[in-house]
């Protein structure tokens, strides 16, 4: 299976790229996928560890990069980053097959899956914060057809640049955009196949989601440095400090696994994560976890 993850320049130089080394070293190990990478910028050590560890580096700018840019100098707009833009140029790059899987960087691959028996009419994708709520899909994995969303593309851009040149746009990204355009669309995608942490421990889990707190907030939350000035930072510590236990779980595990990734730098910039292991932060009371019941499409 053809396996595309995106990335931008500024995101290869934080814990973005370290999440994506460590999503390559999983994949190579359990084998049977073949990664591409989308990226927008210059070529650096990060591309060239890509291109030394087996991963086609393709250089991709979205189509309506000028949209973004001429938004952005309007003050109307303000992109998260170009590397997440990039997934919905997967069908207009990919020529060869049929059926892609596309994943954020901040996966881990824990068991290999037969994609090939995954056939989607569109698209398929698992729910965003409860595994039980489809009304709102998380765009972290997903498996495209290709063919399908290319016949599709032009209205999606069309959409997209209405919406990024509407005005007032705080937080549109291509999740929301891809959930907009396609409501009603798209396949259900087994939820073992994007499985958060938050979730709790799940042993037939085919692919761990680092949704939300990843691998570096969980170190900040653990040694008590993360701040919690405004509704997101006090949300991503809520998700980790009302599920310690599952977090627990699951680095419990990984902490064996990465070891084989020969990722010890990776692992050892995670250090504090194993400290979650070790003992459980003071957890504020009350926690609200009432953000989990996301219904954007009511």
């Amino acid at each position: 299976m053809r396996w595309y993850f995106a990335i931008d320049e500024r995101g290869t130089n934080g814990p973005t790229g370290e999440d994506a080394k460590i999503a390559v070293s999983t994949a190579r190990q359990l084998g049977g996928l073949q990664p591409h990478m989308l990226y927008y910028g210059a070529r650096n050590d990060f591309t060239g560890w890509m291109e030394k560890n087996g991963v086609r580096v393709i250089d991709t700018v979205p189509s309506f990069l000028a949209t973004i840019q001429q938004a952005e100098a309007a003050g109307t707009y303000k992109a998260h980053s170009i590397g997440h833009w990039l997934r919905v140029a997967v069908p207009m790059v990919e020529q060869e097959h049929e059926f892609v899987l596309y994943t954020d960087c901040d996966v881990i691959f824990l068991r290999r899956v037969n994609w090939e028996a995954i056939r989607p009419k569109t698209f398929a994708a698992a729910p965003e914060f409860r595994a039980d709520n489809w009304n709102y899909f998380n765009a972290g994995v997903m498996v495209l057809n290709i063919p399908q969303m290319r016949a599709t593309y032009p209205a999606f851009e069309a959409h997209i640049i209405n919406r990024i040149t509407g005005g007032n746009q705080y937080q549109y990204d291509d999740e929301v955009a891809l959930n907009e355009a396609y409501r009603g669309a798209w396949d259900h995608l087994d939820p073992r196949l994007n499985w958060k942490p938050y979730w709790g421990y799940n042993s037939r889990a085919g692919i761990l989601h680092f949704h939300g707190p990843k691998l570096d907030v969980i170190n900040h939350i653990t040694a008590g440095t993360w701040p919690a000035d405004n509704p997101t930072q006090r949300q991503l510590s809520d998700m980790v400090l009302g599920r310690v236990d599952s977090y627990i779980a699951w680095l419990s595990e990984l902490g064996d696994q990465l070891q084989t990734t020969n990722l010890a730098l990776a692992l050892r910039q995670h250090a504090a994560a194993a400290a979650l292991i070790r003992h459980k932060p003071k957890i504020p009371e009350p926690i609200d976890m009432g953000f989990l019941d996301f219904n954007m499409f009511a």
